[in-house]
């Protein structure tokens, strides 16, 4: 039974922490306030989660759902799957809302960035060893870096949020996708051409 309480004021205080994150800030974030709207004393907070940042940090992984990474012998259907799951979850919708206040917050607080770190990393993985896959395949170029080839599926995703603070659609997924998989693909079928940055003439 005291197991079981313990469990509903967890998730009572994570709750709270995201709906004060997406209200008032990472700046909102207090043990008070969380305290206040979950109804859980700032003892019991202090045990359970330790700080402030404890708190900001399990309640922003906890938006993260964990997908199994898909092996279907195919780039383009392993990449629709993951971002068919990614836009299929309301939890993982949140992380895309807060991402953006806690990179910010990151620029001043050490501890804030370390979180966003740790969700980049966890949101990347998947991907990562799906294009790791597509790689041992043939699907990509055997000497195309996996993080470049990680920067051209996710880039225009972190524009269109983060710099733009636009909506990611679900055409805007499939635009991006179609031209993703088109050019990583494009790396093994084609050599890539040398560059005389200087003439700006292809070698």
């Amino acid at each position: 039974m005291g197991r079981r309480r313990s469990e509903q004021a967890n998730k009572a205080a994570l709750d709270a922490t995201v709906e004060i994150l997406l209200t008032a800030g990472v700046e909102g974030v207090t043990l008070e306030e969380v305290a206040v709207r979950s109804g859980v004393a700032r003892s019991t907070l202090y045990r359970h989660f330790g700080s402030r940042e404890g708190l900001i940090s399990t309640a922003a992984c906890r938006c993260i759902v964990a997908h199994p990474t898909p092996d279907t012998g195919s780039l383009a259907t392993d990449l629709r799957y993951l971002f068919d799951r990614f836009g299929e979850a309301d939890s993982e919708r949140r992380v895309s809302d807060l991402l953006p206040l806690l990179i910010d917050a990151g620029k001043r607080d050490p501890e804030i960035e370390r979180i966003v770190e740790s969700i980049v990393a966890e949101r990347r993985r998947p991907i990562h060893t799906v294009l790791q896959l597509a790689q041992l395949r043939g699907e990509i170029a055997a000497d195309l870096d996996l993080d470049t080839a990680l920067a051209i599926v996710i880039g225009p995703f972190t524009f269109r949020r983060l710099i733009e603070g636009r909506e990611v659609t679900p055409e805007f997924v499939d635009t991006v996708l179609v031209a993703a998989i088109a050019g990583l693909r494009a790396t093994a079928a084609v050599p890539a051409p040398t560059v005389d940055l200087a003439g700006g003439t292809d070698v």
